[in-house]
């Protein structure tokens, strides 16, 4: 038997409140977050953020791009080309203070390099393109790479995140 989640069960309580007071309820959850293994890492991906400043499933939203929550690539089963392993896509060649196949391990680390980048470049969306392509392409191209995988993973995150 599956235990509901405490956020869950908050969601289903307000809409019971709703539908007694006569309202209708809609209560939706974005589909990224019920994919794959999601609800074992959606509160160390949200404390994360919250320890270092980064806006609301920003990081999140980066992991499922990264890795879908998909177990295979999780647990190193699965690699990318560039050899980037775990949820965050880490590439061990340039990252060698981690293990990206520790997933806990490595959201702490992709949260705090994020907030390094935030840091140097000002902006969540540099900060984003460059924790894909590399913060070198970031200032070489003095703005978002013009790399068709980076525009994608850019514009696709920030089509599900809201930042101010």
């Amino acid at each position: 038997m599956r235990t509901l989640q405490p956020t869950t069960w908050l969601l289903i309580g307000l809409g019971l409140i709703a539908l007694l007071g006569g309202g209708a309820a809609v209560i939706t959850i974005a589909s990224w977050k019920r994919a794959g293994d999601a609800a074992l890492y959606l509160p160390a991906l949200a404390a994360a953020e919250s320890d270092w400043g980064i806006p609301q499933d920003l990081l999140a939203r980066m992991a499922y791009e990264e890795s879908h929550f998909r177990p295979d690539i999780i647990s190193g089963a699965t690699a990318s080309p560039a050899g980037a392993q775990g949820i965050m896509q880490i590439v061990p060649a340039y990252h060698p203070d981690v293990n990206p196949l520790d997933p806990f391990a490595a959201i702490t680390y992709a949260a705090q390099y994020l907030a390094q980048l935030y840091n140097q470049f000002g902006s969540w969306q540099l900060a984003v393109a460059a924790y894909n392509a590399g913060p070198g392409n970031v200032q070489k191209y003095n703005g978002i790479p013009p790399f068709t995988e980076t525009q994608n993973y850019v514009r696709d995150i920030f089509a599900d995140v809201q930042v101010a």
